[in-house]
């Protein structure tokens, strides 16, 4: 995980803004909204694909039920899906047989009449997630396997990101970034992201390429990030 602490991201942004302390500059509410707002915005997979980021979670299939609410999985908020598993078992073990799902448009779902049985296909449509075929009491109690890109948990007082230290930096300068558009100072907000994308892209772990999918490409990208 990071070095930085909140506290320190605070103490570092006053810095970096020539200590300015006017009430703009240094309401605590804002401070917290530039930080976190920073740490989502890196994080998101189109801005640079972080391993702490990707988990894996569940879905319990129900007879009859082929649309599933994916705002939260297994308590965290999905970015991006990356794929989808079908589970032939109420619980997942590593011998338990599996069948990959195969992503379809909401035009392909909404033109086709759908058969009762295993799952073979899905979509995501806003936060709901359509499988085909349509569970029945075969598939009752079954699992769907996912796995996704998740958004941070906001940095709260005192703690530090889950990233690697080497990532505190970038998200430093994403941070600055963020406070000068929203100070008003566009132009020196986006030289500073530039400077930012710079820093990310230089901080690579050695092992990514090894043991990283290097080819991930988002199926379906859930939330946009947020732009100046």
């Amino acid at each position: 995980m990071g070095t930085m602490t909140y506290d320190e991201f605070s103490t570092e942004l006053g810095l970096l803004l020539e200590n300015r302390n006017d009430a703009q500059a240094t309401d605590a509410d804002r401070i917290s909204r530039w930080i976190n707002q920073a740490y989502t915005y890196m994080c998101h997979p189109s801005i640079h694909y972080f391993r702490e980021m990707q988990t894996i979670g569940t879905i319990t299939l129900a007879s009859g039920d082929n649309d599933y609410d994916i705002s939260t999985i297994n308590s965290a908020t999905p970015v991006a899906i990356r794929w989808i598993t079908y589970i032939h078992a109420s619980s997942f073990t590593p011998t338990a047989r599996r069948q990959k799902l195969k992503p379809r448009d909401i035009r392909w779902f909404e033109s086709k009449t759908l058969s009762t049985g295993r799952p073979f296909n899905y979509t995501i449509d806003g936060t709901s997630l359509f499988i085909a075929g349509v569970p029945g009491s075969g598939e009752d109690g079954n699992l769907l396997r996912v796995g996704f890109v998740q958004e941070p948990d906001a940095i709260a007082t005192g703690e530090t990101t889950v990233l690697n230290t080497y990532y505190d930096r970038p998200l430093m300068k994403f941070v600055q970034a963020f406070a000068e558009a929203d100070l008003g100072d566009k132009a020196r907000a986006l030289i500073t992201l530039k400077e930012a994308a710079g820093l990310i892209n230089n901080a690579r772990e050695r092992t990514e390429l090894e043991a990283e999918d290097t080819g991930f490409e988002a199926e379906f990208v859930l939330h946009s990030p947020m732009g100046f």
